[in-house]
């Protein structure tokens, strides 16, 4: 008798531990960094005027702020290809310096240190952010380079996300009725290929990237119309 209770405490004992362990799993917090890269191709004799404001335009309907630039062509020959962007680690960037020290600690203790986009050779290149707080937040960087048979939009992304805790449980209910961070994400990226096809009347065509572009929030499809 005595050995039949030990074995059903015992048991339960397992059952309990096995579902603390399914809450902690759900309410532990996390905190996600992603990078993505986009390279999207329009054919087109459009204007670098034309192509630059759809640009913008597409990127402005979905960020916080935008920050642009638009360096001088001055003398420059049009390539036979496009330009790529590159990625920059700025503690590496600052190295020797007192400020990469901080980094280079920061990062070496878990933290994440994003990269960061470089564009030489660009026509136009900005840099977005989405944030929501206690959410999540985007930082985009775009890079417009013109080449003999149009342009090449390069798009660079550092998605941060936080799940998990208390207040997952809301993060998790808005992002059912609204769209979830990564589908706006991929909206956000998205947006703009589209402008600059409405604008110039070309195609644009995607080229390569990572990762996938997945869903869209069911907004998108009201948007669209």
């Amino acid at each position: 008798m005595q050995k039949s209770i030990r074995v059903a405490v015992a048991a339960a004992a397992v059952l309990i531990l096995a579902g603390c362990g399914s809450v902690n799993s759900t309410l532990a917090k996390r905190h996600e960094t992603v990078e993505h890269y986009h390279v999207f191709q329009v054919k087109t004799r459009a204007t670098t005027d034309a192509v630059i404001k759809a640009t913008a335009d597409g990127l402005a309907r979905n960020t916080n702020s935008v920050v642009q630039n638009r360096p001088l062509q001055m003398g420059a020959k049009v390539p036979e290809t496009a330009g790529r962007f590159q990625l920059v680690d700025p503690a590496a960037a600052l190295g020797g310096t007192s400020l990469g020290a901080i980094m280079a600690i920061q990062g070496g203790a878990g933290a994440s240190i994003p990269r960061v986009a470089k564009c030489d050779g660009a026509v136009w290149t900005s840099r977005a952010n989405r944030s929501v707080s206690g959410s999540d937040n985007l930082t985009l960087y775009t890079c417009i380079y013109r080449y003999k048979d149009g342009y090449e939009l390069n798009m660079y992304a550092v998605f941060q996300k936080a799940s998990g805790g208390l207040s997952g449980l809301a993060r998790d209910a808005v992002a059912s009725a609204i769209g979830s961070p990564e589908e706006w994400t991929n909206k956000t990226i998205l947006d703009m290929a589209r402008s600059v096809e409405s604008a110039t009347g070309a195609k644009v065509e995607y080229v390569e990237g990572q990762p996938e572009i997945g869903a869209v929030p069911k907004v998108d499809q009201l948007t669209q119309r």
